[in-house]
Formats: structure tokens, C-alpha cells, sequence
């Protein structure tokens, strides 16, 4: 039997071919409907053997298909079509499958060239991390060892299965190197070649990590082996830290990537999650905290409560970063320590970085948020975070630029002072003193975190800060 096959032939007296749906050089799916279940519509995966493997090669590759496809067989996953039946005829090996209907991610491709949706991408990456890391979990684990968009098919309901079993292979430890070279360039890691070790799930966390970068970028890999330029060098849109995902999904020393598909799915969705900063004991209360007024004729979209009010714009900038410093205030030994400060400013970093900054509710214009209407809602604000320790908190407000925080406490009033300025469109805080005692290098320790985090919370920013004054009673901020 050579070539493609046509309409109508019937393997294993039981599968009509219909017609060819894909393929490559290794073999070709075909749509064929099985005979002994009233025509069951099912998807015919052929592999074709290298024509120059030697006779014992041939015998090892036919030995591993049964051994491989038997195992192929028992799977059972959402995102895998179930492996129904297999066979050799012909000296070409069958996988029977059932039948997809959707399009491939290659195809996707075809119709965007410069990338798709980031939000779509991540949706099924994150589903192809459960099916793979599903297939590890196998004993002995079953590596897919061809994970590329060809390779993958999206169905009418956004679902996506994973539909070419050529090349899976079962790991054995006792084995150094893989006897056979497949795979397809560009897509697999440097181990996946004879002679170089032998595959491993991190050969598959690579190729998906291959395959994540094309489906956000439109670059095709096969064009440039090894190479990956990281994501946000080509396409901007997309964030540093799904951007950084990929970087370490496709590094070519295995030990450097991710260990398993779930701690990569756990990181890809830590760097895409909206950027949130819980507070539900305060989003459901109805107060009288504090609003946001313009003092110019700019409109300021009409609010739920006021406790939300409070954190429209730099106005939520400032809530937050008060609630930081008040987890500080809580913890004014640790403050203290030289070695507290550092772990302090990664919290504040994190914090800051992953706050609802809410823009898509901040308007363009100056803004006024006065120190009494702080005041009124701040304890709603600190109340989750206090655990009983405070019993009260406040804020004052000093030309020009000084905001003091004071909470009290049951050992007494603890007071932070800090100076809140405007750098490169972008509101930056410094903290100089704790209880009228300089914080010196532990205070731009912690201010350094806090300023981390509103960077990379403002990168995507809508609006630019022009300027921000305090003063008696008031702060003032332009946004444009």
C-alpha cells in the first residue's frame, strides 16, 4: 500500500476511508466511518516508518506502536480523544480515535498570522497543562513528545483535545537516550534528538512552551530552531509576565524550565489573573466613606457605595498603599529588622502589583480626596488586615507633600510618615519616619517594593498622573 489512501478503501474490514483531513511527512488522519457501528464517523491516525530504518529498527518501532497504543487505549481525559481500536496493515500502523469536529490551532494561525487573543491563548494552554500533566501522572508516564498548534484541535465549544498520537512514548528510567529522532523541529527540545538524552515530561513543558510562544506571537519556530525571542520583544500586548512563562518554558537546559505542567499552569495563571486585591468584608458594606469629588467639570461615573469610592484612581492607590503600611504598623518589629524590611518589600511589591487599580472606572481630569473623607473610611478599609490589634486609624494630611498614618494600638499610637510625589507619570511614595524615628535604609527598602509594584501595576495604564499635591486637609491629583 503506498501513497495517500483513497475514498472508499476499507481497512481491517471495518473502516471506510472518506477523505484526508491532514497529516505530514510521518503519516496522514483521515475521516473514516466504522462499518460495524452503523457508520460511526471516527478519525483514522496513520504513521508511516522511516523508509531508511534498518529491519531491526522497523521491528523495534512496530514492538513500540502495540506497546504504546495498548497503553493509548486505556486513557480517559477530556481533552483526549478516546483511542477506540489499532492495528498494522500494510507495514503502516492505525490509531482509531473519535472524531473531533473544530480546527486546529494551526489553523487558527493561518487566519490570524500576528497571534491570537492573549485571554483565549491562555484558556488553552491551561487546558493542554491538565491533559498533559494527566499523561505524566501515567505509571510508567506517557510523553506526547509532539506538542505543536497542528497538533491540537479547538472545538465549536472552546474546548481543546489533543489529536495525534504518532509519536507518544512511554518514559523508562532505565533508558539513557531515546532510540528513535521525532519530533518536529522547531517545536521539540534539544533532548528529543538521538544522542542527546532522552525525553522526559520538561521535553514536553518546552514544546508547549514552544507552542504557547507562537500562538501569542504569530512567529513560526520551524523557521528558527532554539530560538525564542521573548514574547513582549515582538508583540507588546502581551504582558511581561506571561512573556517570562515562555522564557523559562523554553530554555534549553531542561533543568532550568518549569518540573511539570501543573507548577507552569499554576505560574501562567498567577501572571495572568486579573489584578485584584481582595477585600470583601469591605466591598460589601454600605458606609459613609469616602468619595472622590472633580474639582473641574469632569465627570466621575456614578458609584454603588462609598466605601468604593474610595478607590477610584490615585485616590485607590492611596487606600492601598495605606493598607500596606498599616500591615507594617502591625508588625513594627519586623520593620525594625534589616532582614524584615526585605521580606516587607516583596509583600508591598506583590500587593501593590496585584491591586484592582479599577481603570476602567478613572476619569481624566483634577481630583480632590479630602483628609476628613478619608479618615471616615479608612477603618473599613484597615478593619480586615487588624485582627483586633487596632482600635483605631487615621491620616493627616501636610503640605506639600507628607501624609502621616497613625493607628492605635493596645501598646500605645504607632505613627508613619511618608512624602507621596509624581514620577514619570506615575504616583511614587517614600517613607522616612516611624514614630518621628528616620527609617533610613529600611524605609527605602520598603518604599523601593511599594514603587516596584505601582510600576508594574501602572504599565498598562490608560491614564498618565501629571501631578499630585498635598495639601492642608486636601489631596489634589491630575490625571491625563
Amino acid at each position: 500500500m503506498q501513497g495517500q489512501l483513497e475514498p472508499d478503501i476499507l481497512l481491517q474490514d471495518r473502516y471506510r476511508i472518506v477523505k484526508l483531513l491532514g497529516g505530514g511527512g510521518m503519516g496522514q488522519v483521515y475521516l473514516a466511518h466504522d462499518t460495524r457501528l452503523a457508520d460511526k464517523p471516527c478519525a483514522l491516525k496513520e504513521l508511516i516508518p522511516d523508509p531508511h530504518l534498518s529491519a531491526e529498527e522497523r521491528r523495534q518501532s512496530a514492538a513500540q506502536f502495540h506497546r504504546e497504543a495498548a497503553v493509548l487505549a486505556h486513557l480517559g481525559h477530556p481533552n483526549l480523544p478516546n483511542v477506540s481500536d489499532y492495528f498494522e496493515e500494510g507495514e503502516r500502523f492505525y490509531l482509531v480515535m473519535d472524531y473531533v469536529e473544530g480546527e486546529t490551532l494551526e489553523q487558527r494561525l493561518i487566519e490570524s498570522p500576528d497571534g491570537l487573543p492573549q485571554e483565549d491563548v491562555v484558556g488553552w494552554v491551561v487546558q493542554l497543562c491538565d491533559v498533559l500533566g494527566y499523561l505524566h501522572r501515567q505509571d510508567p508516564p506517557v510523553i506526547f513528545r509532539d506538542m505543536k498548534p497542528a497538533n491540537v484541535m479547538v472545538t465549536p465549544g472552546g474546548e481543546v483535545k489533543l489529536i495525534d498520537f504518532g509519536i507518544v512514548r512511554l518514559f523508562d528510567p532505565s533508558k539513557g537516550t531515546d532510540t528513535l529522532k521525532m519530533g518536529t523541529a522547531g517545536y521539540a527540545p534539544p533532548e528529543q534528538y538521538a544522542g542527546r538524552g532522552q525525553t522526559t515530561p520538561r521535553s514536553d513543558v518546552y514544546a508547549l512552551g514552544a507552542t504557547l510562544h507562537e500562538l501569542l506571537t504569530g512567529d513560526d519556530p520551524t523557521e528558527h530552531p532554539f530560538v525564542f525571542p521573548p514574547p513582549r520583544q515582538l508583540k507588546p500586548s502581551v504582558s511581561q509576565a506571561l512573556s517570562d512563562v515562555v522564557v523559562r518554558a523554553v530554555n534549553m537546559d531542561p533543568e532550568d524550565r518549569f518540573p511539570s505542567v501543573g507548577e507552569m499552569k499554576q505560574v501562567l495563571q498567577k501572571a495572568t489573573q486579573p489584578r485584584r486585591f481582595q477585600l470583601p468584608a469591605v466591598l460589601s458594606k454600605r458606609g459613609t466613606g469616602t468619595k472622590a469629588l472633580p474639582s473641574t467639570a469632569t465627570a466621575v461615573p456614578a458609584l454603588q457605595s462609598r466605601p468604593a469610592q474610595i478607590a477610584l484612581g490615585v485616590g485607590r492607590w492611596l487606600l492601598r498603599v495605606l493598607l500596606i503600611i498599616a500591615i507594617a504598623l502591625f508588625v513594627t518589629a519586623l520593620v525594625l529588622i534589616l532582614v524584615g524590611s526585605f521580606a516587607l518589600s516583596i509583600v508591598a511589591e506583590n500587593a501593590v502589583a496585584a491591586a484592582d487599580w479599577g481603570w476602567e472606572y478613572v476619569e481624566r481630569g483634577d481630583f480632590v480626596v479630602t483628609e476628613a473623607e478619608v479618615n471616615e473610611g479608612i477603618e473599613e478599609f484597615v478593619e480586615p488586615y487588624a485582627l483586633d490589634a487596632a482600635d483605631s486609624a487615621r491620616v493627616d494630611f501636610r503640605a506639600p507633600d507628607t501624609i502621616l498614618v497613625m493607628v492605635e494600638l493596645a501598646s500605645g499610637e504607632v505613627t508613619l510618615q511618608g512624602r507621596v510625589k509624581e514620577r514619570d507619570g506615575k504616583p511614587v511614595l517614600i517613607l522616612e519616619k516611624l514614630n518621628d524615628i528616620p527609617l533610613y535604609i529600611v524605609g527605602g527598602i520598603i518604599s523601593g517594593g511599594v514603587n516596584r509594584g505601582v510600576d508594574k501595576a501602572w504599565e498598562d495604564s490608560p491614564v498618565e498622573l501629571t501631578s499630585v499635591v498635598v495639601r492642608e486637609n486636601l489631596l489634589t491629583y491630575k490625571l491625563r
